[in-house]
């Protein structure tokens, strides 16, 4: 079993066909070919379906594992360029859009001071997205909500955001300083589809209450649902942070939430990969930004949290894992 063999099969799994895969390995596709042809009959399975340029079941089982094994022989070059002096490679972090828009901005300024060689490639998506990359091992790091469905991911709290009612400047609701979540329920308001996870969150909330909430629309992105939110045109429940450019919305009015618990934000990874130098740098300058004693910057609803369950583990406890 050859390294350029593995690599050959996942250039297929992710672009799709075999073609595409040598373009994107430059090299010819009987190069591709060739590589997984010999990886099938060492291993005595097919391992691509040559109709569709998918893998087959025993094929995602390997590229799998060739995921983990290349990346590890990539972090054993990264760990030992790091040997001796400032973290260096690039880490590859997911983040949840509402938190990337305040978060990333101060990672970058703080990792562009400490740790100039240290390159990030940053993947936006909800956090059931990013939970199934970090478990897949596409991500190193995930800055993401709870709860966590994976048992093998290692989560670690950092910040809690309370949620808040985003009503036009006319609603009824609009003079009042606190809502209760079955108050929030009674508006036909914007949310997420069903089973996904914001919604989720939402259903599970109203629900502990004994509300159900009023739908007038579905639509699939908080950012999308903030936009519209924010310009008036209908209801809808939010995190604290999607809405901090409140203050400059004539038209609407952003209303505490007070019956119900805050999210909880934090860093996760798989906790059966390693993590490179670069990696681990990356993860304690998210912890320190999130413990430091100045936090003027958070957005408004968004605190720094001083206790945890046993169930999580404290940021430094994640790293040496």
């Amino acid at each position: 079993m050859e390294l350029r063999q593995l690599r050959s099969l996942l250039a297929v799994q992710e672009a799709g066909s075999f073609s595409a895969a040598a373009e994107a390995l430059a090299t010819v596709q009987s190069n591709v070919s060739a590589h997984i042809s010999k990886l099938e009959r060492e291993l005595q399975v097919i391992l691509v379906d040559r109709r569709t340029g998918t893998l087959t079941a025993e094929g995602e089982i390997v590229a799998k594992r060739a995921r983990h094994l290349l990346g590890e022989l990539a972090e054993i070059y990264e760990d030992l360029a790091a040997h001796g002096s400032d973290a260096t490679g690039r880490v590859r972090v997911g983040m949840i859009a509402t938190v990337a828009s305040w978060l990333l901005p101060r990672l970058l300024e703080r990792l562009r001071t400490r740790h100039p060689r240290i390159e990030l490639e940053i993947a936006e998506g909800t956090a059931a997205s990013l939970q199934r990359r970090l478990h897949s091992g596409s991500v190193d790091l995930a800055v993401l909500t709870a709860p966590i469905r994976f048992d093998e991911l290692l989560f670690s709290v950092l910040l809690e955001e309370r949620y808040v009612l985003v009503v036009p400047a006319d609603n009824p609701l609009a003079s009042h300083e606190q809502v209760t979540i079955a108050e929030a329920a009674t508006l036909p308001m914007l949310v997420p589809p069903v089973h996904v996870g914001f919604r989720d969150e939402l259903e599970a909330i109203a629900n502990v209450r004994g509300a159900r909430l009023s739908v007038i629309a579905e639509i699939d992105g908080l950012n999308v649902i903030a936009a519209l939110a924010l310009r008036g045109y209908a209801p809808a429940i939010l995190p604290a942070s999607a809405v901090e450019t409140i203050a400059r919305q004539a038209a609407t009015v952003a209303i505490e939430i007070v019956d119900v618990p805050p999210r909880q934000i934090g860093l996760a990874r798989h906790r059966n990969h390693l993590l490179s130098a670069a990696a681990r740098a990356v993860a304690t300058e998210l912890s320190s930004l999130t413990s430091h004693e100045d936090l003027r910057w958070l957005p408004a609803g968004v605190t720094t949290v001083h206790s945890r369950t046993l169930a999580q583990r404290e940021p430094q406890a994640l790293l040496q894992t």
